[in-house]
């Protein structure tokens, strides 16, 4: 119950953002650095509040059934929450120390969920992530302070205002930068992401590859084009390479994967160099895209491992080696695989096309047709994998004995229904979400 009040509270708030009102609450918190607790819900943090309530409802549920033998299940519920919570509020704050404090307490549950309740050796993998996050968040903390120590606040909106061309500014915003990337995995930072995605309990999975990663678009958003445009405009060839060798690496690591989670933490990395690609672009179509992505890479990815873990709960098993010819027992995961995969990889007419086709036209009007080229063939490479992923799992020779196979409990079921469903009408229906971000990416766009 908790946790849909959030969900339901920024559902309420639609017409809201429709309309182009944002909302805004403050509160003093440390007086003498003239710190306050602020939070605004504005065009830009919308899709990604948005993202985080619905998806953290949706694995709460989910979690009923796939957790409901585990240990601690109490702790897990709590620590949860507290996940849920720190996404929140990065993407509510007006402040970047308040920003920084949350970003890190986002880290703080998510370590927990994966050393305590973690497959393979969760205690190694949890302390990888630790390390490489925390240090990603500290590189950020000191773009932060470099920014205050030069224009005096913290304050994004007055920032906006107090930030002129200094040589400084492109260091900071190379600052800023890496702690988002890491946070992304954007290629090389992207080390620790394959064993925490794929050997995290499969709903915290959910909200790391769903949700968690797109933080990182949101600082890139808020602080980058928002703060440091004209740095980001002599960065843009080296971002753009980054984003591709991220496509590329992710996809073809996840090409040659056996294990089901492993491959589709692998197919994160790839799509978040799609969404950085967007971003850099530093065009209203190009942004859009990148906004947009991270709506439906974050629902085609959440049901994506959604569906590993009814395999997990259903057979103990997420080899594909191992798997085959369950289509016929398991209808909704089947359905549910087949086309959150057509959508990550493009195929129209899923939300997936929408946003990579918008990604796409901005990477052209930026004139960066050769990266654009390459973008649009590895949606080749992202087919293969999914494609060959779904036919050893539902059609292949079956390797188990079908009688007692049965598809996904309804606890489970209910959540992966609701992203089928978005997933197939984000493709078409998607207009009163895509007018609220093309507001806030012409608001962006320094035209």
């Amino acid at each position: 119950a908790a946790s849909s009040i959030p969900f339901i509270i920024t559902i309420l708030l639609f017409n809201d953002i429709y309309s182009g009102v944002s909302i805004y609450e403050e509160y003093y918190w440390i007086p003498a650095f003239q710190l306050k607790l602020g939070f605004l819900l504005d065009s830009l943090s919308y899709p990604f509040l948005l993202l985080i309530t619905l998806m953290g409802f949706l694995s709460t549920i989910y979690s009923t059934k796939y957790m409901e033998h585990e240990h601690g299940y109490p702790a897990y519920m709590a620590l949860l929450l507290m996940f849920n919570a720190g996404m929140v509020g990065v993407v509510l704050a007006t402040n970047l120390f308040l920003l920084y404090i949350f970003w890190e307490l986002m880290l703080i549950p998510s370590y927990f969920l994966i050393a305590y309740w973690g497959t393979g050796r969760p205690r190694i993998i949890g302390f990888k992530y630790f390390v490489f996050t925390h240090a990603g968040a500290l590189v950020m903390l000191l773009g932060i302070i470099w920014m205050y120590v030069l224009y005096g606040s913290l304050e994004i909106s007055q920032l906006s205002t107090l930030i002129t061309d200094r040589a400084e500014n492109i260091y900071i915003a190379s600052l800023i930068f890496i702690g988002a990337a890491v946070k992304m995995a954007i290629f090389p930072f992207h080390t620790w992401l394959p064993d925490a995605h794929a050997e995290a309990p499969t709903p915290i999975s959910v909200l790391l590859s769903g949700v968690m990663i797109k933080t990182g678009a949101y600082v890139v958003a808020r602080i980058l084009l928002g703060l440091f445009y004209q740095p980001l405009q002599s960065m843009v060839d080296m971002l753009a390479i980054l984003s591709l060798l991220s496509m590329l690496w992710g996809g073809f690591m996840a090409l040659v994967q056996t294990d089901v989670k492993r491959l589709l933490a692998y197919s994160s990395i790839s799509q978040m160099g799609y969404i950085l690609f967007g971003l850099i672009t530093l065009n209203p179509t190009g942004v859009s895209g990148g906004l947009f992505h991270v709506l439906n890479h974050g629902f085609a990815k959440g049901l994506l491992f959604m569906c590993s873990g009814v395999l997990i709960h259903v057979l103990n098993e997420r080899d594909l080696n191992k798997l085959g010819g369950l289509a016929s027992r398991m209808p909704l995961t089947a359905m549910a695989m087949l086309l959150g995969g057509l959508s990550i990889a493009g195929t129209p007419p899923l939300g997936g096309f929408a946003s990579e086709w918008m990604i796409f036209g901005g990477g052209m009007e930026s004139g960066l047709t050769l990266y654009t080229a390459i973008a649009i063939a590895n949606t080749a490479i992202t087919a293969g994998y999914y494609l060959r992923m779904i036919r050893a799992i539902f059609f292949l020779k079956p390797r188990h004995d079908l009688t007692k196979v049965h598809d996904a409990p309804i606890n489970m079921a209910v959540p992966m229904s609701i992203l089928i469903i978005l997933v197939i009408i984000l493709g078409f229906l998607n207009y009163p979400i895509t007018k609220i971000i093309a507001s806030t990416a012409t608001q962006l766009i320094k035209i």
